[in-house]
């Protein structure tokens, strides 16, 4: 049965279904063990997490023995099913937890009900986009949407490679030969799916349902948490998910020299006002570029913000028990998302470091935290900005050493006052608190970023030193006013006249702030933005908390309730007009002719068959089917650190010279060779020589595919 198609079998979709939500009860059902006196949300959205994250790892660790079969994940839901067996055999008797009573469902539904109507009108938009996006089929052949035209490529060639060729640890399908470094487990759900028979399409969207959902949820949990009011949390959530900088001012020129057209929002590629390079906005929504066409970081979230939620509640509530269940999870994170990873570690360390902080005798006597840390952190970014003379992502060593000074020194403060800690309280409780916490995590943690990231990290472009992010010379300051937005008029006054508790909070955000603007954690600095959006994340709530205080302060002047909508008007416009372009944005991904081949390879060659295509990053065969090709996208490679350039230029041999490349088609294993209307704008072909030399086996419009033989 072939899964290729739109639909696939209604079987197959059932049975990937009916994996996914059992592994889904698992989790929850684990849950209500480890965390039984919690309520009733926490063990739902604590459990469906842990679900999602026992669907990634488990059957991975039978992989390793059984390869990514049937049998790995039969193995990992019987295993699984064991340990439930177990702790419900050796539970304690005196520790029941109780479903809650429809009167508090219904209590909880009407105080929570505007985050109810935010999330469940997100969830609906991202619902329709993630099916315009994903592998849609129309007349002319698959199609999606803008923001995926990119990314889904390279995510459906993990996935079906993974599924199909069954290998692991798996390897890039677009660079055979090299281990997949990339955090492949966002993909490995899916693949899940597959596996057991569901369509491409339906194996890649449905996870994606659950993992927004937790994505929003967890942030609301923690807002609320946080701020300890549904009017702050909703707020919060909304300048979060509905972000966008002044960018729609670019299109409100009404000169006749103008450089955007407002209809060309809707109709241009990338002319939206939260993505616009030449003018320097660079923060793009949340939504629409980040957690619907990456994966990684899509699946990466829906974990740290649950994390970041329990972490808050262990350390500012007190709530040790959730130390162990907390860092269960974020020991998990490296091969769902690296970044995701760091930024809880640095989260983390802060959190500890401000507890640790109030155990000193004699404190700092700064009586504003909030406005030094203000006025410290944007003079300084300031001042590294005139001493890299403006450039535009300046590298320098310089920054690199910075950065590291600066660690060093919280490191060594953060040994003195943990000496101090324990001389006035022992080390009993911070063992069985941060201590158990560190422990899991390096127990989880280490063996994934030794096997993989540092493998990875290690090869060129890795780590560097690299200031401002992405600003293309603006002032240090001005650049995060026009892509953060109006929110800047909230975020100044919050940090000067923030509690010394909400300074403790919201330290993570800066140091996390500082560390992504002084090093590239990966070749493409861009993708530092994955952190950004955790300091974004804090500020938010911060922003929410100041903006609430100040609406009750002031509501019953005339005209407040007006500036509210206004504000949140100017907050969000730029984010809706985006929206708009991805909800009418139509690109064909694949050809009619092109999926015809891709269903030949399918049907007729082996899992690891390998194929001679040029390297164009809407390659059908390796994201369809799951087989190799010699050579992907210079530009997916290249930020993962394994481009080749030798391997460019044999590939380019191969089309141009093939009766002299017998000893690379037997370098490289190639099984058969493609060529198309991509191949003949790519290189100077002979087709007779192929008709000569190979055995044409399959024929499409443009399209032949020729079998190699012995030259």
């Amino acid at each position: 049965m072939n899964t290729l198609v739109h639909t696939g079998s209604f079987l197959g979709n059932l049975t990937g279904t009916v994996l996914f939500l059992y592994f889904q009860g698992c989790g929850i059902l684990f849950s209500g063990f480890l965390l039984r006196k919690k309520d009733m949300i926490t063990r739902l959205l604590c459990g469906s997490v842990l679900g999602s994250v026992l669907l990634m790892w488990i059957p991975a660790l039978f992989s390793f023995i059984f390869g990514f079969s049937k049998l790995s994940h039969i193995l990992a839901a019987g295993s699984c099913t064991l340990i439930l067996f177990l702790l419900d055999f050796f539970k304690a008797e005196n520790a029941p937890y109780h479903l809650p009573s429809r009167e508090c469902i219904r209590a909880f539904l009407k105080k929570h009900r505007i985050f109810l109507i935010l999330c469940s009108t997100t969830f609906i938009l991202f619902a329709y986009m993630l099916s315009t996006h994903t592998l849609l089929v129309k007349e002319d052949g698959l199609h999606t949407g803008q923001c995926s035209y990119g990314d889904i490529n390279f995510h459906l060639g993990v996935i079906t490679g993974i599924s199909v060729q069954q290998t692991f640890p798996p390897e890039y399908t677009i660079s055979p030969g090299h281990r997949l470094c990339y955090p492949f487990l966002c993909d490995s759900i899916s693949s899940s799916l597959y596996t057991f028979g569901a369509s491409l399409r339906y194996a890649y969207m449905f996870p994606m349902y659950f993992a927004i959902l937790q994505v929003m949820t967890g942030f609301y949990c923690f807002a609320y948490t946080w701020l300890k009011k549904v009017s702050k949390a909703c707020l919060a959530w909304f300048l979060f998910f509905y972000n966008g900088g002044l960018g729609f001012l670019y299109f409100l020129d009404w000169t006749n020299n103008k450089t955007y057209f407002f209809q060309n929002i809707f109709t241009e590629y990338y002319q939206t006002p939260t993505n616009l390079i030449s003018n320097n906005i660079r923060f793009v929504n949340v939504i629409v570029d980040m957690l619907l066409p990456q994966r990684a970081t899509l699946f990466g979230y829906a974990v740290l913000f649950p994390c970041l939620w329990l972490l808050w509640r262990a350390v500012y509530h007190q709530e040790k028990d959730l130390f162990a269940f907390c860092a269960l999870l974020v020991g998990a994170l490296p091969m769902i998302h690296t970044h995701s990873f760091l930024a809880m570690a640095m989260v983390s360390a802060s959190w500890l470091l401000m507890q640790l902080y109030h155990s000193l005798p004699h404190k700092l006597p700064i009586k504003k935290p909030g406005l030094f840390l203000c006025l410290s952190f944007f003079t300084g970014m300031s001042i590294l900005q005139l001493f890299s003379h403006g450039e535009a992502g300046s590298d320098s060593p310089v920054f690199m050493k910075i950065c590291l000074s600066v660690l060093a020194l919280l490191f060594l403060f953060g040994i003195t006052a943990l000496c101090s800690y324990i001389k006035q309280n022992g080390c009993k409780e911070l063992l069985f608190t941060w201590g158990i916490y560190l422990v899991i995590i390096l127990m989880l943690a280490l063996p994934q970023l030794f096997n993989w990231t540092f493998s990875q990290a290690s090869g060129s472009g890795f780590t560097t030193s690299h200031f401002n992010w992405s600003n293309q010379g603006d002032p240090y300051l001005w650049f995060y006013i026009k892509n953060f937005g109006v929110i800047f008029l909230l975020l100044i006054p919050a940090l000067i006249y923030c509690s010394k508790k909400t300074f403790a909070i919201i330290c993570p955000a800066f140091l996390i702030w500082f560390v992504m603007e002084l090093i590239s954690f990966s070749p493409n600095t861009y993708d530092n933005n994955k952190l950004l959006y955790v300091v974004y994340l804090f500020l938010c709530c911060l922003c929410a908390d100041y903006g609430d205080w100040i609406y009750q302060k002031a509501k019953r002047l005339p005209g407040v309730r007006l500036w509210t909508v206004c504000f949140l008007l100017f907050s969000c416009v730029s984010a809706i007009l985006t929206l708009g372009r991805e909800i009418v944005s139509d690109y064909t991904l694949y050809a009619n002719n092109h999926v015809e081949a891709a269903l030949y390879i399918e049907q007729s060659t082996p899992p690891d068959t390998v194929i001679l295509t040029n390297d164009r990053h809407v390659n059908e065969i390796t994201s369809l089917t799951g087989r190799n090709i010699v050579n992907g996208s210079p530009l997916l490679l290249s930020t993962h650190g394994i481009y080749d350039e030798q391997r460019v230029q044999d590939v380019k041999s191969m089309f141009e010279d093939p009766a002299a490349s017998a000893a690379l088609f037997e370098k490289y294993d190639v099984d058969y060779i493609m060529i198309s209307s991509w191949e003949r704008s790519s290189f100077a072909l002979d087709e007779t020589l192929f008709d000569q030399l190979f055995t044409c086996v399959f024929t499409s419009g443009d399209i032949r595919i020729y079998q190699i033989h012995q030259l």
